[in-house]
């Protein structure tokens, strides 16, 4: 088959082919968004507060001697997700410092979703 010439219709097949596969391609990268889908929650906090995202129990904790906090991932040993306070991306798990202690927002974020988490002394 290799050997063959290249005939009219054979190359009109190849045309449509790449044709397709150039659409798809084009359409699947315009359709793609970097938009994840956004969800919220409120924390009220002590020492500690639990909260739920993606089937998964995180637990928010706070080291009011030190003004940081730190999240754990409570129902899965891999700690596999990222917390994003202030712009910066820190591994979940690692205590993140923090200007005000009494009121602040940050985001856990995963390889699907985002959930924005704002955390309140009251």
């Amino acid at each position: 088959m290799a050997a063959e010439k290249l005939t009219k219709g054979r190359l009109i097949q190849i045309i449509v082919t790449f044709a397709v596969l150039i659409a798809a391609f084009t359409w699947r990268t315009i359709e793609h968004s970097d938009n994840k889908l956004m969800n919220e929650t409120s924390c009220i906090a002590g020492d500690s507060c639990r909260f739920e995202f993606d089937s998964s129990d995180y637990k928010l904790e706070l080291d009011s001697d030190q003004a940081a906090f730190r999240v754990i991932r409570v129902s899965k040993l891999e700690n596999d997700d990222f917390v994003e306070y202030q712009g910066e991306s820190h591994h979940i798990s690692e205590f993140i410092s923090l200007d005000n202690s009494t009121q602040f927002t940050f985001t856990v974020r995963n390889s699907e979703q985002v959930l924005q988490v704002n955390v309140n002394n009251r």
